[in-house]
């Protein structure tokens, strides 16, 4: 592999953030929410299907990314491409944290986590599909999670209130990227644009 010169000293207050997120051999996960909390409340019906489970993976997955590219740079193996992958995979993670916990209200921020709980399962339930693949023991299929979700979402009347239907995994994703970036941005992704990249 061919590398190039690479300054990325614009980078390095986000090297620095992730080093200190860094414990023995893996990250600093987020704690649990506060059992007081508002974000314990959001989570309360939900079950296994947590708001706060979804921002810590979030969270996780942008360290990872991050992580990956600092130690790319580190080791001086920086191709032309790597980066802007791995950032965009940092972004797309650490924004989906944001989404979720940005709701305009309790309703909104459920209704965002089971979308995404949902697009999830839906993933499961191809792989499942595809590969032939069945849960063992007492493990449940991503066709039964999905339905659980659904039954989750229609008792705290989400599917019947405003928030209408589940999200599709590609409304979520450009979501969570106008979070961040601004709805501006991310027309070019609301068109389909980011098929492209």
């Amino acid at each position: 592999m061919s590398t190039q010169a690479f300054n990325g000293a614009y980078l390095r207050p986000l090297f620095h953030t992730i080093e200190q997120a860094r414990g023995e051999g893996a990250y600093r996960q987020l704690p649990a929410p506060h059992p007081a909390s508002s974000l314990a409340a959001d989570d309360a019906p939900l079950g296994p299907y947590a708001i706060a489970h979804l921002v810590q993976n979030s969270y996780t997955a942008g360290l990872a990314h991050a992580d990956a590219l600092r130690r790319l740079t580190v080791a001086g193996e920086v191709d032309p491409t790597s980066p802007w992958t791995l950032l965009r995979g940092a972004l797309e993670n650490f924004a989906t944290g944001l989404w979720l916990l940005d709701g305009a209200g309790r309703d909104e921020r459920r209704h965002r986590a089971l979308s995404l709980w949902d697009e999830d399962m839906r993933n499961r339930h191809q792989h499942e599909q595809d590969t032939g693949h069945q849960p063992s023991g007492a493990g449940r299929a991503g066709a039964q999670r999905r339905a659980e979700i659904k039954d989750i979402a229609d008792r705290l009347g989400l599917l019947r209130g405003g928030c209408g239907r589940l999200l599709s995994g590609r409304r979520c994703g450009v979501l969570c990227l106008a979070r961040v970036l601004g709805a501006d941005q991310v027309g070019d992704l609301a068109a389909g644009g980011a098929d492209r990249h």
